[in-house]
């Protein structure tokens, strides 16, 4: 009977710290997909500007 009780309160354990690793990914899941939407939204903004730049150039190299 004590090794049962042993077991669970180690059963216990193990599953709260499961339930916790399980959090934290969750959480790191959350940031990284929120660094990711943050990174696209930059990358579309310098493309952008890359373009208008390549626009201006091309128009004043037409206009010469």
């Amino acid at each position: 009977m004590e090794n049962e009780s042993t077991y669970t309160a180690y059963e216990r354990l193990y599953q709260l710290q499961f339930e916790n690793l399980n959090r934290d990914l969750n959480e790191l899941k959350d940031r990284v997909k929120s660094l990711e939407v943050a990174l696209a939204r930059g990358v579309m903004l310098l493309v952008a500007n890359l373009a208008g730049v390549v626009i201006m150039l091309a128009q004043q190299i037409i206009h010469r």
